[in-house]
């Protein structure tokens, strides 16, 4: 039993005869009349978009402004603001920085905060190099206990390689976090989002466990000096899939995202894309190797991966199959003018 100590003002947990604490059991059984309770409606923290308790994984390459978009997103929600289209529920937020560091997550944070016209009564609170590591059942517990502290409604962990010391491509290391990462959003009924980086072809680093284990996914891209971000669903469970362009806004001492309509963005490209389309226009169908040998005002690799972002566009493709890609125009991209 658990025993009240008057001296102590408090209730304390069951002991067994030794002395020692009785362990909590690892699960707990229902049955159907359990399942068959009227349950409360969804929690949403960003409608049709994320719910509380859930697991979220937005990804991208360095440079895609992802870290910069959630910190819009978490000041939005900190405030009850829509965060682009996306109407918000108005809950506090905390975020766990373990990559930016104090000084550089306050710029950003601030630059944020003003940009949505905000103050100090911004509900929302953070950590920086804290140094957890969610594969160490310590560590998980200490984060569950900050959580339910702050009673934050949504947390952002920046980023999912800094809170663990396994390999992040192997599913026997990744498995033991989500794991955590699950129990944590359960118990709290907090949304954690978990951003992360993108490998070499563009997809998610590490393993397909990490997939499996969320709700949703979301890529985010932005080309080298464009002010755009494409949002695109790539794994959901309880929305349908979505894909939403956003222009990043930075001022003297702010930052925002505004909504872009459709076809907005089509209206204005990068100096490697302008690069691209300048040459196939001048040289016709061309090997990518070509292209990027002959890449001006922007790196190769630049060139190289603008030839194949402007795909996504409709501006650029593929004439050939094999190792040997050669791209050129389509007529939208024939028709565009520079």
């Amino acid at each position: 039993m658990t025993d009240y100590d008057p001296n102590l003002d408090l209730f304390l947990p069951p002991v067994t005869e030794a002395g020692e604490p009785v362990p909590k059991p690892r699960y707990t059984v229902r049955n159907a009349a359990f399942a068959l309770q009227p349950l409360p409606p969804v929690d949403p923290v960003v409608k049709g978009l994320i719910n509380r308790g859930d697991l979220v994984i937005p990804y991208g390459e360095s440079g895609s402004k992802k870290t910069y978009s959630m910190i819009s997103l978490a000041v939005c929600v900190a405030n009850g603001k829509k965060w682009l289209d996306f109407e918000t529920y108005k809950t506090r937020v905390l975020i766990i920085d373990e990559e930016s560091g104090e000084r550089r997550l306050s710029r950003r944070l601030a630059e944020s905060i003003r940009g949505e016209v905000c103050g100090e009564d911004t509900d929302l609170l953070f950590v920086s190099l804290a140094n957890f590591k969610l594969d160490d059942a310590n560590d998980a517990a200490i984060l569950q206990a900050l959580i339910e502290e702050c009673q934050a409604g949504l947390v952002i962990i920046d980023a999912l390689a800094d809170i663990m010391d396994g390999d992040e491509n192997s599913k026997q290391d990744t498995q033991p976090v989500f794991s955590a990462l699950r129990k944590i959003a359960d118990s709290t009924n907090a949304a954690i989002i978990v951003i992360h980086h993108s490998n070499k072809t563009g997809g998610y680093r590490g393993s397909s466990a990490i997939k499996g284990a969320v709700e949703l996914m979301i890529e985010v891209k932005s080309e080298d000096g464009s002010p755009f971000i494409t949002f695109r669903t790539v794994k959901m469970r309880d929305i349908e899939a979505k894909t939403w362009t956003a222009r990043a806004v930075w001022t003297d001492d702010q930052f925002y995202l505004s909504t872009v309509e459709k076809g907005q963005a089509d209206e204005n490209f990068t100096k490697a894309q302008r690069f691209v389309i300048r040459f196939l226009k001048a040289h016709g169908a061309s090997l990518v190797d070509t292209i990027a040998d002959n890449a001006e005002g922007c790196e190769p690799a630049t060139a190289r991966r603008a030839t194949y972002s402007l795909v996504d566009r409709g501006i650029t493709f593929r004439t050939n199959t094999g190792k040997q890609a050669i791209y050129d125009l389509t007529e939208k991209g024939k028709s565009v003018q520079l």
